[in-house]
C-alpha cells in the first residue's frame, strides 16, 4: 500500500512541489490537478510512514527521510523508487518464495529471462533502468573514500552509460578513464559524457567482463557491480579483473557490506533487491575476502562510509 502512495506522489509532483517547504493541501491539489479530498487519502499514510510531516492541519512538509525522493537528491532513490514499483520489476516480488525454493531469481521466474537480456529487448524498461543506476551512481562515496588523484587512467567496470567514471574524471581533471560495459549498454553513454564535458577523456569500450576487462589501468572500479552477482560468477569476474591488473594496479569495489551483528535495515533492504533481481546474496567484509583469496587477490583495506556503503580496495595477492 506505501508503494504505490508514494509512487503516486512521485507521478503527481507533489514530492517537487515540497522540496522548497511547507504547502498546504489546496496548493499541492491545484498543482498537481488532483482533487484535496483524495489527494489527502495518499498523503496521509505517507506521513504516517514518516516521509512526510502534516506540519499544521492541511499542510505538508517533507522529512529528511522523504527529501532522498527529490529529483535532485544525491542518493538518487526517486528513480530507483520509480523502477522498482514499475511493472515486472515491481511483480518480480510476487516470485520471491519460489525464487528461494527453485535457485532462479525472482525477475527471471516473472519475466521468463534474466534482467539484461530482458533490458536489452524493452527500451522503455531499460530507459528506466539505466535513469536509476545514473542517478543512484556512489561516485560521491567513492571520491570521498579513496585518493584517485594519482590516477593515470581509471577503467569502470559495469559503469553503465558513464554517471560515476563521468564524476571521477571532473574531480581528476589529469586522469584519463574507461567505461566497460555491454554493448547494449554503453551505445547510451555517449550524451551523458558530453554532457559531463569528459567525453574527450573516457573511452568507451563494449565487452562483457566474463570474457575479460579491458588492461593498462591504473585503477579498476566495480561500482554495486560485484554485489550483484552470485560467487561462482563474482570469482569468474574477479579473476578477470586480476589478469588484467599490473603489479600496482588497484581495484575499487564499491558496494554495501551486511553486519552480522549489527544489521542495518537498509543495507539488508537494498540487499533483498538485489536478491530479487540478480539472485545475490548480501555478503559481509570476510565472505568478500574469500572471494577476492579465490581469485588471486586481497583486501588491503576497507573504507566504510554512510548507510552501510564501503569501498574495499583490493590488490593483487
Amino acid at each position: 500500500m506505501l508503494l504505490h502512495a508514494v509512487s503516486a506522489l512521485l507521478e503527481l509532483g507533489v514530492v517537487e512541489r515540497l522540496k522548497e517547504g511547507p504547502r498546504d493541501l489546496r496548493e499541492l491539489a491545484l498543482g498537481s490537478g488532483a482533487h484535496e479530498e483524495r489527494l489527502l487519502a495518499v498523503l496521509r499514510p505517507v506521513a504516517a510512514a514518516g516521509l512526510v510531516h502534516e506540519s499544521a492541519p492541511g499542510t505538508f512538509e517533507l522529512t529528511p527521510a522523504g527529501r532522498h525522493l527529490r529529483r535532485d537528491d544525491p542518493l538518487g532513490l526517486r528513480d530507483l523508487f520509480r523502477m522498482c514499483t514499475h511493472g515486472d520489476f515491481f511483480q518480480a516480488w510476487t516470485r520471491l518464495a519460489r525464487s528461494v525454493e527453485s535457485g532462479r531469481t525472482a525477475f527471471e521466474l516473472q519475466t521468463g529471462s534474466d534482467l539484461f537480456l530482458y533490458l536489452a529487448e524493452r527500451p522503455e524498461e531499460a530507459e528506466l533502468f539505466h535513469r536509476a543506476m545514473n542517478a543512484s551512481a556512489p561516485a560521491d562515496v567513492l571520491l570521498e573514500a579513496a585518493d584517485l588523484s594519482g590516477a593515470r587512467v581509471v577503467a569502470d567496470l559495469g559503469g553503465g552509460e558513464g554517471a560515476t567514471i563521468a564524476a571521477v574524471l571532473r574531480a581528476c581533471p589529469a586522469s584519463t578513464g574507461v567505461l566497460f560495459d555491454l554493448p547494449d549498454v554503453v551505445a547510451g553513454a555517449g550524451p551523458l559524457l558530453r554532457r559531463e564535458q569528459v567525453a574527450d577523456r573516457c573511452d568507451v569500450v563494449a565487452g562483457d567482463f566474463f570474457d575479460g576487462v579491458p588492461d593498462g589501468a591504473d585503477v579498476y572500479v566495480m561500482a554495486r557491480v560485484l554485489q550483484n552477482w552470485p560467487p561462482e560468477e563474482a570469482v569468474r569476474i574477479l579473476r578477470n579483473v586480476r589478469a588484467a591488473m599490473s603489479g600496482t594496479s588497484r581495484l575499487l569495489v564499491v558496494g554495501h557490506l551486511s553486519e552480522s551483528t549489527r544489521p542495518s535495515p537498509f543495507v539488508e533492504a537494498i540487499g533483498l533487491s538485489m536478491f530479487v533481481l540478480y539472485g545475490a546474496v548480501s555478503r559481509t567484509s570476510e565472505q568478500y575476502e574469500a572471494l577476492f583469496a579465490e581469485a588471486g587477490l586481497a583486501l588491503s583495506r576497507t573504507h566504510r562510509v554512510r548507510d552501510g556503503e564501503s569501498v574495499m580496495d583490493v590488490r593483487r595477492a
